[in-house]
C-alpha cells in the first residue's frame, strides 16, 4: 500500500494528506465541543496539550536529547505564550459560538499574517494584497455585521485565536531558520503544558473518564492534522496544498449540523468566500513571489510566464 500511495504523482499525494488534514481537524474541533459541554475550555486546553506532550515526547526524543539544545529559548517561550492564547480563545469558541461560524472567521489567519509580518518583518504590502485584505475583512464583517441584534461578543473569541496563531506563525518562521524541527514541536508541548495547568487550576473539575476519552482522542487528531500538512506541503506546492484547509468548513457544517443541530446563517456563505478567496489569493501570491526570489537567487534569466515580475516592477 505503501509503495502504491509513494508512486502516485506528488499533487494525488498532496490532495490525499490534504483531505486527510481538513477532516481531522474537523473531527478535533468536534472532540472539544463535546468535551467543553463538561469542563471548562482553559482546562480542555491544559488537557489537549498534556496528553499531546506524551504522544511526541516519546517519538521526539528518539534522537536524544542532542537537537534540544538551543540559544534561543526567550524565543520558545514566546511562541508557547502565543500558542497558549491561540488554543485558549479557540476552545472557548468553539464551546460557546456555532461551529461553523468560528471556522469560518478563524480562517483570518493568513490576513492577520500578512499584517503582522509588514509590522515586524517589514515586508512589502503592496496594493493588491492590500486590497485582497480589506475584502477578507469585509469578511468578518459580513459575518458577524456589527450593529444587528445578532452580534456576540463571543466572535471576537475566533479572531483573537487568528491574531495569536498569526503571531506565533511568525516566531516558528523565525525558530526555523536556526532551530531543529524536532525541538520547535517538542519545546512547544514541554512549555505549553505547565503554562496552561496555570489558569486550569482556577476552573477544574475532575474530568469524568468520557472527558478524559474525548481529549486524547482530540490530541490524537490534533496530530494527525500537524503530520498530514507536513507531509503535503513536503511533497507539493504550499500554494496548493493551503486550499485544502479551507474544506473543513464543509465538513464542520456538516458534523455540526448532524451532530448539535447547528444551522448556519445564510450570512455564513458570502462572508466565508470573501475570506477564504482572500486568504487564498495572498497565499497564492506569497507562494509566486517565493518563486521568482529563487530564480533570481539561481540566477536565471528567464522568467516563467505565470510569475510575477522582477521585484523591481511587480506590484503586491
Amino acid at each position: 500500500m505503501r509503495e502504491w500511495f509513494n508512486g502516485l504523482p506528488p499533487y494525488l499525494q498532496a490532495t490525499a494528506f490534504g483531505l486527510m488534514a481538513s477532516i481531522s481537524a474537523a473531527i478535533f474541533s468536534v472532540f472539544v465541543r463535546l468535551a467543553t459541554e463538561h469542563i471548562d475550555p482553559l482546562q480542555a486546553v491544559f488537557l489537549r496539550n498534556f496528553f499531546g506532550l506524551l504522544f511526541i515526547a516519546p517519538i521526539a526524543l528518539r534522537a536524544g536529547l542532542t537537537p534540544l539544545k538551543t540559544k534561543r529559548f526567550p524565543m520558545f517561550c514566546l511562541r508557547a505564550v502565543l500558542s497558549m492564547g491561540a488554543m485558549s480563545f479557540w476552545f472557548s469558541a468553539i464551546a460557546y459560538m456555532p461551529l461553523a461560524e468560528a471556522t469560518a472567521l478563524n480562517f483570518t489567519v493568513p490576513l492577520f499574517g500578512t499584517i503582522l509580518a509588514a509590522i515586524f518583518l517589514g515586508e512589502k504590502v503592496r496594493k493588491y494584497r492590500i486590497a485582497a485584505l480589506l475584502v477578507g475583512f469585509g469578511g468578518v464583517l459580513v459575518i458577524i455585521r456589527p450593529g444587528s441584534e445578532t452580534v456576540q461578543l463571543a466572535s471576537l473569541l475566533p479572531i483573537a485565536a487568528a491574531i495569536c496563531m498569526a503571531s506565533a506563525g511568525l516566531t516558528i518562521k523565525s525558530l526555523s531558520r536556526t532551530e531543529n524541527p524536532t525541538a520547535i514541536i517538542l519545546y512547544m508541548m514541554m512549555l505549553t503544558t505547565p503554562l496552561t495547568l496555570i489558569p486550569a487550576l482556577f476552573v477544574w473539575q475532575t474530568p469524568s473518564l468520557e472527558v478524559l476519552g474525548l481529549m486524547v482522542a482530540g490530541a490524537f487528531m490534533a496530530n494527525i492534522t500537524q503530520l498530514c500538512n507536513t507531509n503535503a506541503f513536503r511533497v507539493y506546492d504550499y500554494s496548493f496544498v493551503i486550499g485544502f484547509n479551507y474544506l473543513r468548513l464543509p465538513f464542520v457544517v456538516g458534523i455540526a449540523l448532524v451532530m448539535f443541530g447547528e444551522v448556519p446563517e445564510i450570512w455564513l456563505v458570502p462572508g466565508a468566500a470573501l475570506i477564504i478567496g482572500s486568504a487564498l489569493y495572498i497565499a497564492r501570491r506569497e507562494a509566486k513571489l517565493n518563486r521568482e526570489a529563487n530564480r533570481i537567487k539561481r540566477g536565471l534569466s528567464a522568467t516563467a510566464s505565470d510569475l510575477d515580475p522582477p521585484p523591481s516592477n511587480r506590484k503586491s
